[in-house]
Formats: structure tokens, sequence, C-alpha cells
């Protein structure tokens, strides 16, 4: 009986038929692994083809009714046993030679629940995503810095219940528990993950119900943002952030709208960047034909 390997890879799939392979392909050459794509009711023609395929070259193919990211992911879960667990959306990839640093890091630090890397954003447009040093019990309160693409301690996922939310902020949710428990985070330098931007992406739609999605947040850890003024103290921070996040959580603005503010505030390169280049990102698909 072959030794389970070190971690598992997990990538949920819905109608992705078309970036499906090139998330697989970025895995080829990368530390061995489990793998394990989860079909979540996909019903696109081109998209059951390739999972077909898939399962003609030997890939572990798990089929469900649709039920969510979450719920596709925690199936992946259950079908593996690898100590450590990192899901890969099936239209982002990796890039070369980036599980094992990250498997690394979690084998140095033991009191770690998590480890993430850079990311690079691609598609409608390019940009180098500045990410989290560490995982912020105060902070995490008011902005996911977080990559949803983490290597997470098996054990640490299951302990919180895994991923749970259904309608957007699974990975938020997620770090929130994390947190709650005071457990860490580890940030590992590198540009590990190219994070595909397209204007029809889920997050869109998460976005336009933030308010709802983290207003749920807030009753599903009271404990965390009861902590907030004590977590405060101890936070690392950007010294901006420390200084108006407070202040802006005071205005009487929509929570939406504090978003946003807070994402000036903690990197404001980056959200201007961020901004320019999705407003161009716009325009020239207004222009397509």
């Amino acid at each position: 009986m072959e030794p389970v390997p070190r971690l598992a890879v997990l990538v949920p799939c819905f109608d992705d038929g078309e970036t499906l392979p090139d998330a697989l392909a970025s895995l080829e050459g990368q530390q061995p692994h489990e793998l394990v794509v989860i079909d979540d009711g996909s019903t696109d023609d081109a998209t059951l083809r390739v999972l077909a395929e898939l399962e003609g070259r030997g890939v572990r193919v798990i089929r469900q009714q649709n039920a969510g990211l979450s719920a596709a992911r925690m199936a992946g879960v259950e079908a593996t046993a690898a100590p450590y667990v990192l899901p890969l959306d099936a239209d982002d990839v990796l890039a070369p030679g980036s599980l094992a640093p990250l498997a690394d890091a979690l084998d140095r630090d033991r009191g770690a629940a998590v480890a993430w890397g850079d990311v690079e954003i691609f598609g409608d447009f390019e940009l180098e995503l500045a990410v989290a040093d560490g995982l912020d019990a105060w902070s995490i309160t008011y902005l996911n810095t977080l990559p949803g693409t983490s290597m997470i301690r098996r054990d640490a996922l299951l302990a919180v219940g895994g991923w749970q939310l259904r309608h957007g902020y699974e990975d938020w949710d997620l770090w929130m528990a994390f947190a709650e428990r005071g457990w860490r985070g580890v940030h590992v330098p590198g540009p590990w993950l190219r994070y595909r931007r397209r204007s029809e992406r889920m997050l869109a739609g998460t976005m336009a119900r933030h308010g709802e999605i983290y207003g749920h947040l807030r009753r599903r850890h009271p404990e965390l943002f009861a902590r907030r003024r004590r977590e405060w103290l101890r936070s690392r921070s950007p010294l901006g952030a420390r200084a108006f996040f407070p202040l802006i959580g005071a205005l009487p603005l929509s929570d939406f709208d504090r978003l946003r503010l807070y994402q000036l505030v903690y990197r404001p390169r980056q959200f201007a960047a961020m901004r320019r280049l999705r407003r161009r990102a716009e325009r020239l698909q207004a222009a397509a034909p």
C-alpha cells in the first residue's frame, strides 16, 4: 500500500470545462499529492465531456447534485486523507513549484493552521495582489486579505466544521473561525497562485450581497467581534488601518461602502490600481463587437 501524500488538492467544478484543464495542468510536476475533482452538478455538455476524459485518464472525479462551493470542497475532504488540504478553483492556476513551500511552512510551524502565498491576477487585467502577512484576529473582522487557495491543516479544518457557507465568503468565514480560536497563519512569499479575474465570476455576485453575508458572519462569530478592542492592541495591521478602521466603522454608511473604504485605507496603491484596471477592462468589454 502506497503511503498517503502529505497534501491533497481539491478542485470543485461547476460548468468550468473551459478552464479546468488549465487548472489541472498547473498541478503537473508539483509535489506529489492526492487529487480529486468534484463535479458540483455540472450541466454544460462541454464540461461533462472534459470530466469524462479526465476519468478516462485516471483522474478521480466525484459527482454530486449542485450544492455549492463549500459542499463540493467538503466532499473532496471526505474523499482524501492527506494531513494538508488545498482547494483550487477550476478557473485558477498554480505557479510551478508552489505546493511544496506551503506544505514545508506547515511542517515547520506546527501551531499554524493555514499557509498562503502571494497572488497574481490575470484575465480581465493583470496585477500583483498583496496579501496578509499573518492571520490577524482584529483586521479579519473588517477585511479578508487571505487568498482562498491556501494550504490548510486538515485537523484544524475539521475542528471548526470545514467550509460551511453556501452563498459566498466561505473562506472569510473559515479564517474567522480560526482567528476566533487564536490559531495562526503563515505567509510564504512568492507568487504561488494565479487568480483568474472574470467579470462574471461568482465573487461579483457575492459583492452585491456583501451587507447581507457580512451580517451573517457577525452572527456566526460573535466572540471574535466582541474581542475587537482587545485584539486591536495586539494587532500587527498597518498603522493606517488601526487608526481609521474603527472610525470608518462608526460612519453612517452601508456595509459595502465601508468595505471599499477599508480596502482603500489598507492598500491604497493596490486599491487605485485595481479600480483603474477594472474600469479599463469594462470599457474594452463594452467596446467589443
